[in-house]
């Protein structure tokens, strides 16, 4: 197997966090993308080599990946560019991770599971932190009460913000309302409809359901039929989510995505250094089986985009020395419920 990686979308945000954290640990590494003057930029400072490749152009697809053995894809929104990179994958014979968030995604993704297995390939989308915190909770959960039928998870953010990548998924979804997971179907209820007490350790605080990748991988890596995973949000922010279940016509609208992305670009690209570097992000969790029993647990980790920086590192490696498992697969279901704490400022506070 080739033991190089190509990191497409290397100057988004994200992606050039864990570009810049690969030039300080010795991966073979190539970026890519398709904006060739930005690629340039990039390779002049941090020294790696670069390949143009549009997601539009089978052929420069193709001419990148005979490179490498593995594609961490990190340019959304992964809605709109997941096929073309899959498709390019099997193509090549490559390993594909990626770090979307986006439910249908995953499971589109799991509809290739038979061709990725067919070629002993891995597609391993959620590779960052959504949703490798949240799947390790839940498999690690799910191994304390191997009967459970109901799973809860919820977190919080301490500091940083969200990049102008994470803001257009979120602006690719408005007026779609929420989605949980009941007798095992992806269900949408309208947002801000379901909220609940999250009993962290430190201090209780509501939470919202929201749209987060587990609705799809914690089921596949736990078998649990019934999930809901719920943010902390500000007040405010929870009450316009009810109203504008109101205005969903209109949110849904073209025009109105486009003016919301214009707004997005003109903001900061993402969190600071120093935000990253003193934010955290606490994991909580709950199981319930049908005798009504209970348990959770509580994990405090990284800051979200340094946490996807390095654990999709951290991942990558795995990979390429050959530590995967063949077809669509999860985090935890992968490599285990320890997998987060390979990361160095993850700890359990309640387990």
């Amino acid at each position: 197997m080739n033991k190089r990686l190509l990191l497409y979308g290397s100057y988004g945000y994200t992606g050039n966090l864990i570009a810049e954290a690969a030039s300080t640990n010795g991966v073979d590494l190539i970026l890519s993308g398709r904006d060739e003057e930005k690629l340039k930029a990039q390779s002049e400072r941090l020294s790696f080599p670069y390949k143009k490749a549009s997601l539009e152009s089978e052929a420069e697809l193709d001419s990148a990946l005979s490179e490498t053995g593995l594609v961490l894809h990190c340019a959304g929104p992964f809605i709109h560019t997941w096929k073309p990179m899959a498709q390019a994958c099997l193509r090549n014979n490559c390993h594909y991770l990626d770090i979307t968030g986006e439910i249908q995604v995953f499971e589109s993704l799991k509809g290739l599971d038979a061709s990725f297995k067919g070629k002993n390939l891995m597609a391993m989308p959620g590779a960052g932190f959504d949703v490798v915190p949240t799947d390790c909770m839940a498999a690690y959960l799910k191994k304390t009460m191997p009967n459970a039928t109901q799973l809860e998870l919820a977190f919080k953010g301490l500091g940083g913000g969200v990049s102008r990548g994470t803001a257009k998924t979120m602006v690719e979804n408005l007026g779609e309302g929420a989605v949980i997971r009941k007798n095992g179907k992806l269900k949408k209820v309208p947002s801000g409809s379901i909220s609940r007490a999250i009993p962290f350790t430190e201090k209780p605080q509501n939470g919202v359901a929201i749209s987060w990748g587990d609705l799809s991988t914690a089921h596949y890596t736990t078998g649990i039929d019934n999930i809901i995973v719920y943010a902390v949000l500000p007040e405010k922010v929870v009450s316009k989510m009810k109203w504008m279940k109101w205005l969903n016509p209109i949110l849904q609208q073209g025009w109105v995505k486009r003016f919301a992305k214009k707004r997005i670009e003109k903001g900061p690209a993402g969190p600071t250094a120093e935000q990253r570097r003193t934010g955290r992000s606490v994991i909580w969790g709950e199981v319930r089986n049908p005798e009504g029993e209970v348990k959770y647990a509580e994990m405090l980790t990284k800051e979200g985009y340094q946490l996807t920086a390095d654990i999709s590192l951290i991942i990558a490696e795995k990979v390429l020395k050959g530590d995967f498992k063949p077809g669509f697969s999860t985090p935890a279901s992968c490599y285990g419920h320890d997998l987060i704490f390979e990361l160095p400022g993850s700890e359990w506070l309640k387990k």
